[in-house]
C-alpha cells in the first residue's frame, strides 16, 4: 500500500511520514527531497530558474515515477491539487488538517518556500481539493497522535 501525505506547507507531512513509516515498517520519501536530490537544486532554486509551472511539471513526474509499494509518501503543499485523481487511483491520500493559524506559528516566513508570501490566498485555495483526500486527520496534533489517528483510520491500529 502506498500511503500519500498532503496537506499545506507546515502541516508535518514529513515529520509524521517519517513516523508512520517506521510504525507500518515501510519506506519513507519525502518528495521534495527527492526532487532535489535529482535536480542537484534545492526547492527555491528550481522555482527561480523555472518558476512555479517548471517546479510543478518536475513535482509530477517525480511523483509518477515508480514508488514501490509499502511506502509512505511526503508531497508538497501544492502537488496534490495538481496530482489529485492520479494519488486516489494509486494509493490512499491523508489530508493533515491543519488551521492557518497553527500553520503561521510553525513556519513564519521561512525564505526557503518559495509560495509563503502568498500563504494566506493559497491556503483558501488549496483547502477545498485537500478535502477530496480519501482520509482526513487533525494534524494540529502531536505528532505521534496524528500517526496513531493515521494507523487507526487506515486499519492498522
Amino acid at each position: 500500500m502506498r500511503i500519500y501525505l498532503t496537506g499545506f506547507m507546515g502541516a508535518g507531512k514529513t515529520t509524521v511520514g517519517r513516523m508512520l513509516a517506521q510504525a507500518l515498517q515501510y519506506d519513507f520519501y519525502d518528495l521534495d527531497q527527492e526532487i532535489e536530490r535529482d535536480a542537484g537544486k534545492q526547492i527555491p532554486e528550481i522555482f527561480h530558474s523555472g518558476g512555479e509551472p517548471g517546479f510543478r511539471s518536475i513535482e509530477s513526474a517525480k511523483l509518477r515515477a515508480l514508488f514501490p509499494d509499502n511506502a509512505v509518501i511526503a508531497t508538497g503543499g501544492g502537488c496534490f491539487i495538481e496530482n489529485s485523481d492520479w494519488m486516489i487511483d494509486n494509493g490512499i491520500v491523508i489530508y493533515l488538517k491543519v488551521p492557518f493559524d497553527l500553520l503561521v506559528r510553525r513556519i513564519g516566513a521561512d525564505p526557503n518556500r518559495p509560495l509563503w508570501k502568498n500563504a494566506a490566498t493559497l491556503f483558501q485555495q488549496r483547502e477545498a481539493s485537500y478535502c477530496k483526500a480519501q482520509i482526513t486527520v487533525d494534524g494540529s496534533l502531536q505528532p505521534d497522535r496524528v500517526v496513531e489517528e493515521v494507523l487507526t483510520a487506515i486499519g492498522k491500529n
